[in-house]
């Protein structure tokens, strides 16, 4: 596409675009780029560049998205960001700036654990503008689909950003267009084989049906004319990725999926939508439990359509979405084209179809589940009510608890599934109807954090145990006679024996969090949360940690406490319920009022330890628990 035939597509769709802006825009690229390249380099970018632009004008955005989508790349070539802020000003700089951070965020990404902090830094320089963050899903699409001209060693890095990364942001923002372009692009270079395998099946599975295609057209368009209804139909043909994850999770053939080539019938209003289903339903015979209402009840990221699978005359089946044109195109193109119908401007606070993304940027607390919850399916269960909740795949009755509210997921202590009774640890199947019994005596273990799926989950039960006291809240570590900061003799880690770890005062890490080692000298080793900032910040080695959850030697317990009269006789009754055995026990007056009692108790795990410092901690008087490894 040149400049100019850029320019005309423009003005179809926006006759008040600022035309000097984008052309300026334009020469300011053109201008670096040939000053910094060879002709033939120069052909290449200039073309990436307005390959990205198209792809945004596509999205029908506004001119400073058309604007920095013409100097995207520019900071990559070299280009000083002062230059762009003084020439167009900071709206448009600063989306220029945001789209290069997450740039040289993906060029960073090494492997899955890494990875996610940088998806999680993508997701915050898109909170500050998300048209940042359509540019450099556009970038990626079209990066894709130039990767033939790429060494090899790069199609397989960028092909596998593309479908771990990328393809999953696209689906959040409900960009199905997008989603599905990255993912067939990155599964034809990463695995090129059964991509042609499925493509020439699916290709002759298309041709050989494709007079039936056009008499089902005919026959749905014939119907919803005697009832005047205005349509228009589409025949899809389900992306080949889509078929592949479903040959490999349900171990489907492709000679059984119904789904393959589906039609789209687009009406005017959602009372169309309804009056077609019906009449599809006259003219041909429903597939039962095939149908769903996205419309009643939309997915989380806004997608909304009629689903259900039919039957024909001749035995064919074959599946119709009906919804209207501006549920098609926000399925096409998600948050972008809602951008357009609700004149939503970036300054705006997110609606509810981005509310994941403005969870998953303010809870820190989910980084250690957020693969699971981003990456993985999704699947939808019910409450007796209709409510639907989104959950992540292979959710357990707490997972689904806690989605409903929090106090629900903390006094759960099982479920009836379908009427079925269910334990707390019973897995949740897409479609399930669940009612969550309670208990007013139940509350929040952290054996639940050993099964449950779902961050949110994981986050809420963290919080309600913290309060509680039971993950070691308050409570201080002695090593060596001296008084340690929380946790320092329960951390283990690999390699150099020497190092004495302290915890980071920026995270205040607590056992039980999710943590990592960096080796500040030759003898310390400080400890940080994974999710702190501080870690990302420095290049000191990174040491793999963590906290030890079996105990093969007595603990040493030592409180302090004010000296009163059935003060021992507490603490021992403590020990007796939990059939503790202790020695080596002692006291001595710290001062005229302080009595500090210690002994060594013969917990297993950190489990047992948790719930001894906690009922110690009840007690009356007691100020401070330090606890050793004997």
């Amino acid at each position: 596409m040149t400049f100019k035939d850029l320019v005309k597509k423009i003005l179809k769709y926006n006759k008040n675009s600022d035309a000097n802006l984008i052309e300026k825009a334009y020469l300011h690229s053109q201008t670096f780029l040939k000053n910094k390249y060879s002709e033939e380099e120069f052909k290449l970018w200039i073309k990436h560049y307005l390959d990205v632009t198209e792809e945004v004008v596509n999205l029908k955005l506004d001119d400073v998205s058309i604007a920095a989508s013409l100097m995207h790349g520019l900071l990559f070539n070299g280009e000083d960001i002062k230059n762009i802020r003084r020439d167009f000003g900071n709206e448009i700089a600063d989306i220029v700036e945001n789209v290069h951070k997450m740039d040289q965020i993906s060029h960073n990404i090494s492997k899955k654990e890494i990875k996610i902090e940088n998806l999680r830094k993508v997701l915050l320089a898109a909170s500050r503008d998300l048209r940042a963050l359509f540019i450099i899903l556009v970038d990626k699409l079209i990066v894709l689909r130039e990767l033939s001209i790429m060494p090899d060693n790069e199609r397989k890095r960028l092909a596998r950003d593309g479908i771990e990364v990328y393809a999953p942001l696209a689906y959040r923002l409900g960009m199905g267009k997008l989603k599905s372009e990255i993912e067939d692009l990155s599964f034809k270079y990463l695995d090129e084989a059964k991509y042609k395998v499925i493509e020439d099946k699916v290709d002759k599975i298309r041709k050989s049906g494709e007079r039936a295609l056009f008499r089902i057209k005919k026959d749905i368009k014939r119907a919803l004319d005697q009832e005047s209804i205005k349509a228009t139909i589409q025949a899809r043909v389900k992306h080949l990725y889509s078929i592949y994850k479903k040959i490999i999770e349900k171990s489907s053939s492709l000679n059984d999926m119904t789904d393959i080539i589906a039609f789209r019938v687009i009406v005017q209003d959602i009372d169309d939508c309804y009056k077609s289903l019906r009449i599809v339903h006259e003219n041909f015979r429903p597939v039962s439990n095939r149908f769903k209402d996205y419309i009643a009840m939309p997915k989380p990221n806004g997608y909304q359509s009629l689903h259900t699978t039919v039957v024909d005359k001749e035995g064919k089946i074959f599946e119709i979405q009906i919804r209207t044109e501006e549920m098609h195109n926000i399925a096409e193109e998600g948050v972008a084209a809602h951008f357009i119908y609700k004149k939503v401007n970036h300054e705006e606070t997110f609606d509810r179809r981005l509310s994941w993304l403005k969870q998953l940027i303010e809870n820190k607390d989910s980084l250690g589940n957020f693969d699971v919850d981003f990456f993985g399916e999704e699947i939808y269960a019910f409450t007796p009510k209709g409510d639907v909740f989104e959950l992540p795949k292979e959710s357990t009755v707490i997972d689904f608890a806690y989605r409903v509210h929090s106090d629900l997921g903390d006094k759960c202590i099982g479920a009836h599934i379908n009427g079925k009774f269910a334990s707390i640890r019973d897995t949740v199947k897409n479609g399930d109807v669940i009612e969550i019994l309670t208990s007013k005596t139940q509350s929040p273990s952290r054996e639940w954090l050993k099964f449950i799926k779902s961050s949110k989950a994981k986050e809420k039960i963290r919080h309600a145990l913290k309060e509680a006291g039971k993950l070691f809240g308050g409570i201080y570590y002695v090593k060596e006679n001296s008084k340690k900061d929380i946790g320092e003799t329960l951390l283990v880690f690999e390699g150099e024996k020497n190092l004495v770890p302290k915890l980071a005062l920026c995270c205040k890490p607590l056992p039980g969090d999710l943590v990592i080692g960096v080796k500040i000298s030759n003898k310390r080793l400080m400890v940080h949360r994974v999710d702190c900032k501080g870690i990302f910040k420095t290049t000191k080695k990174k040491v793999k940690i963590n906290w030890v959850e079996n105990f093969d030697r007595p603990v040493g317990i030592t409180i302090e406490a004010v000296d009163r009269p059935g003060l021992l006789k507490e603490v021992t009754n403590a020990l007796v319920r939990l059939n503790l055995k202790t020695e080596k026990s002692k006291g001595r007056m710290i001062n005229d009022n302080d009595i500090e009692y210690s002994f060594n108790a013969d917990v297993k795990n950190l489990d047992n330890l948790n719930d001894l410092i906690f009922r110690i901690k009840k007690i009356k008087d007691v100020k401070k628990v330090y606890v050793k490894l004997v």
